[in-house]
């Protein structure tokens, strides 16, 4: 949902230029987290506010999610929270990067399946980390980073350079290398090559930024997902394990990794090998989803995104 206004681009980027930073500077002195989650409701509920147009979009997908209409008070109340918890998702990475590592560990109430991911590392063929843009992804990098694990973060780069900037910054000092993809002739060689010497690569599954992606059901409707991951496994034999994180109402954080998915077989194989792996994934994006609707970030209409249709 990118502006066609090369003037409102400049205002955007002026104004995320100057607040992302403001929100990392003010994070070194909050003497508590609550604190910066505060300040981040006050901004969000600003810009929900100033670009209803996002909020319409995120209406629409939270409508679909609970199976209600966009007019619900029960979809707009879970709406406009989803932007909260976006912001606060921002502060606790800003609030918990300049910390030492231990204070964010204190923070997991839960880790289930590092074992699965431990155990197909230890296969020496490399490893996908298949996660998606619900809760606080980003903190993974430290939860890794505590068993000697570098992951080597994929990440489509912001539209705005002081965003993106900011949030390599933070990835360096969690620990996390990051990969930028642009889907553009051989950008993902590298990715070829990291797997190939048996390293760890996080990515996303849940965005097709590609345009090509294969047609999932997700909450009744087929909408498209990336098959970039499980093409990337089957051309190098790494396995893909599923990493999913939440927070729950005491804003503690909780991971869950699932069985390692392998991507074998000859050519018809393989393809019914990746719709099979990409259909349980989507079962499991969606069943986060439907358990915390406002912890699923996507500001365009999903199931009816504009840059589908161009």
């Amino acid at each position: 949902m990118q502006s066609d206004s090369k003037l409102l681009g400049l205002a955007y980027g002026a104004v995320f230029g100057s607040l992302f930073p403001l929100f990392h500077f003010a994070a070194r002195s909050f003497a508590r987290r609550e604190r910066g989650h505060d300040i981040a409701d006050q901004v969000a509920n600003a810009f929900m506010a100033l670009r209803p147009k996002y909020l319409e979009a995120i209406l629409g997908n939270t409508a679909r999610v609970m199976a209600l209409k966009p007019a619900h008070p029960l979809v707009d109340r879970t709406a406009r929270e989803m932007v909260r918890q976006h912001a606060r998702a921002w502060v606790d990475f800003f609030y918990f990067g300049q910390r030492p590592v231990e204070e964010a560990l204190a923070q997991f109430a839960s880790v289930e399946g590092m074992e699965r991911l431990d155990a197909a590392m230890a296969e020496g063929r490399g490893v996908i980390l298949l996660t998606a843009h619900a809760g606080n992804y980003e903190l993974g990098g430290m939860l890794l980073r505590t068993r000697n694990l570098k992951v080597h973060a994929v990440y489509k780069p912001d539209r705005f350079e002081a965003v993106e900037r900011l949030r390599e910054q933070m990835r360096a000092q969690g620990g996390v290398v990051g990969i930028p993809v642009d889907g553009v002739g051989f950008s993902t060689l590298p990715l070829v090559k990291l797997l190939r010497e048996g390293a760890l690569v996080g990515m996303q599954g849940d965005r097709d930024f590609s345009q090509n992606g294969l047609p999932m059901p997700f909450f009744g409707r087929e909408v498209a997902f990336p098959r970039g991951p499980w093409e990337l496994a089957a051309m190098t034999g790494a396995s893909i394990v599923t990493s999913f994180f939440y927070t729950d109402e005491a804003r503690h954080f909780h991971a869950r990794l699932g069985e390692p998915i392998r991507i074998q077989g000859g050519r018809g194989d393989r393809r019914a090998a990746i719709e099979a792996g990409m259909r349980s994934y989507v079962m499991d994006l969606e069943a986060l989803v439907r358990h915390h609707p406002s912890q699923w970030y996507c500001f365009y209409p999903f199931w009816d995104d504009p840059a589908r249709k161009a």
